[in-house]
């Protein structure tokens, strides 16, 4: 017996943006200047959304925005729209469409299997016929992957379970790993300081007539450890420095005189040098097909901190080396643990908040970085829990993060042996907060109960911790 499919039931009305496109703004794929296309805007809720922030966005949905014509755009969101098609011909042939309108960047989201239960739907070819006349195909993170590169031939970036990215320009896509990686960075305002002694002093009214150019050389050099090239800065700098009468060597020599310190810029330097070697140590255990092809700003970091190219990969392969020594691994959690950047629990797993992931060491970001490749990035409101023994990883999702016993609601877990995704509803209490965020005295004994454990598998080579 034939179904009617009422697939326009799926469209949600919502008053702030959808999670793909939220995620999209928070990486800085969608921002002021980029234009934006949503194929299949539903109601258009996230049109509006988009165009109150100032952002060029259009949409056109086959139910209630027929007559728009379905342009092109820098970026592309299909957002939630294949896993409603119960036709598997169409999906692909929407999915090709909207590759076929993207300049720049393609967001794809469905729904993944986990995600809510299935109990009571009933089974309707690939998926399931809810009680409201809709369809819904429920993916795994694996299969929707499948799916991406062999119908557009392009290897997708995860950004959370079921939504992924994919780039146009292999650089492009360097780029963002790289500035993904980097994880969360204080403000530019705090790199400010006063002009170290002995250097220079530079004329107050120069400073002054150059203050918005000295702002900007010195959150980029903040930022890459370095100063920047001519073609790296906005061309309304050059505009200032144009007006001003002053030279671009001129204007740097000003930023290092009083808009970084060298105690800031060699800060920076590490900071970059770190970042970049993470960045490309996960390229190379994630096989990246971009990864031969780095934009030409990050050519310019790599010689600046390492002289080479060859030097920068040989560096890198040492974090893959230490992935695979457990030793290496549990020392630095050890350290994190110290450090009250996270907690130690009874089974010798790290837990710690996702806004402090990036204040670790390089070898624990490696090991985070390769979960996440699979699953898509953590937000403010995520903990991960690290187990580098089973080779696992689990986000847990915060509600109440301010709440004396804060609540999760969903874990997903990633098994970097077997390179799965497994979402379930997991509900739990959070008894111990201070243990979660590090802070309390509890974590720092089992910080050293777990040392005395790793010095008995050295001295007797027996099991370093306990595993489930």
């Amino acid at each position: 017996m034939s179904v009617e499919v009422q697939r326009h039931r799926t469209a949600m009305v919502r008053h702030t943006l959808s999670q793909p496109m939220s995620l999209a703004v928070r990486h800085g794929l969608v921002r002021p200047g980029v234009t934006v296309f949503d194929y299949g805007c539903g109601q258009g809720d996230d049109l509006r959304a988009l165009a109150a922030a100032g952002i060029e966005a259009n949409g056109w949905d086959p139910y209630f925005a027929t007559d728009r014509d379905r342009r092109e755009a820098e970026v592309v969101n299909i957002g939630f729209v294949l896993n409603v098609i119960e036709d598997p011909v169409e999906r692909v042939d929407a999915l090709t469409t909207a590759w076929g309108l993207t300049r720049r960047v393609l967001i794809v989201s469905v729904m993944v299997v986990g995600a809510v239960p299935v109990d009571g739907l009933k089974p309707f070819g690939d998926g399931y016929l809810t009680t409201r006349g809709t369809f819904q195909k429920y993916f795994q993170q694996a299969e929707l992957k499948a799916l991406l590169t062999q119908v557009v031939d392009v290897e997708p970036i995860a950004l959370a379970p079921g939504i992924f990215a994919l780039f146009r320009s292999p650089e492009e896509e360097q780029d963002f790993l790289l500035e993904r990686r980097r994880g969360r960075r204080a403000s530019t305002s705090a790199y400010r300081s006063d002009r170290p002694v002995g250097s220079k002093p530079i004329q107050p009214h120069l400073q002054e007539r150059l203050a918005p150019v000295i702002d900007v050389v010195a959150a980029f050099a903040a930022q890459r450890g370095r100063m920047p090239h001519p073609d790296e800065i906005p061309s309304d700098v050059h505009d200032i420095l144009v007006r001003e009468r002053v030279s671009f060597a001129r204007a740097l020599d000003a930023t290092r005189g009083g808009g970084i310190s060298d105690e800031l810029l060699a800060q920076a330097e590490a900071q970059r040098r770190e970042d970049l070697l993470v960045h490309q140590a996960l390229n190379i255990l994630n096989r990246s097909r971009s990864a031969a092809r780095p934009g030409p700003s990050i050519v310019r970091d790599i010689r600046h901190l390492f002289g080479s190219q060859q030097q920068f990969v040989e560096q890198a392969m040492e974090y893959l080396h230490g992935l695979s020594d457990p030793h290496r691994t549990v020392d630095a959690i050890l350290r994190a643990s110290k450090s009250r950047l996270g907690a130690i629990d009874e089974d010798g797993r790290l837990v710690i908040d996702n806004r402090r992931v990036a204040e670790l060491e390089g070898i624990i970001r490696c090991f985070i970085g390769c979960a996440l490749y699979l699953s898509g990035e953590m937000n403010d409101e995520h903990i991960i829990r690290v187990d580098p023994m089973r080779r696992r990883a689990t986000l847990f999702r915060i509600s109440g993060r301010r709440n004396s016993f804060p609540e999760t609601d969903t874990s997903v877990t990633i098994d970097l042996k077997r390179q799965d995704v497994i979402v379930r509803s997991d509900r739990r209490v959070l008894l111990r907060k201070a243990d979660v965020f590090g802070m309390s005295s509890r974590s720092q004994q089992r910080s050293i109960e777990l040392e005395r454990k790793k010095q008995e598998c050295i001295n007797e080579d027996k099991v370093l911790v306990r595993i489930q």
